[in-house]
């Protein structure tokens, strides 16, 4: 069993998981992933449209941020450290610029779901048609 840093038992393993793993354990994946899903289901078409745009503007904003920190430290620091200061503004705005993909991942399953819910609708209007 793997253990993430929502459900593990116990400070050692908090400091294993952040040397040894990156990854998020099943079960918190699943349980994101079902709540994702329920919060969808809930919304028309409409508003999951909506969100999924949202969600893809907050990654692109995630970007455009990246963008700024690493200019702004670079400019910040480049008369105290010189050319080090690009990999302190790398280092910076990584975290923005590896942060948006998960955003991003998360836009295209609400669009996944949209897809799946509006083709259930879809064929359960036909069935009530047919009969």
């Amino acid at each position: 069993r793997t253990y993430c840093t929502k459900c593990s038992p116990n400070p050692i393993i908090l400091i294993l998981i952040s040397i040894t793993m990156f990854k998020a354990c099943t079960d918190c994946h699943q349980r994101q992933y079902d709540k994702l899903k329920a919060k969808c289901s809930a919304m028309s078409h409409e508003e999951r449209l909506a969100l999924a745009k949202r969600t893809n503007a907050a990654a692109m904003g995630m970007i455009v941020a990246g963008f700024g920190c690493f200019g702004g430290l670079v400019g910040g620091l480049w008369h105290s450290m010189g050319a080090g200061a690009l990999g302190a503004g790398f280092g910076g705005a990584c975290g923005l610029w590896f942060g948006s993909c998960g955003v991003f991942e998360e836009a295209k399953l609400i669009l996944q779901f949209d897809k799946e819910l509006t083709a259930t609708a879809t064929t359960a209007e036909e069935n009530e048609e047919a009969v």
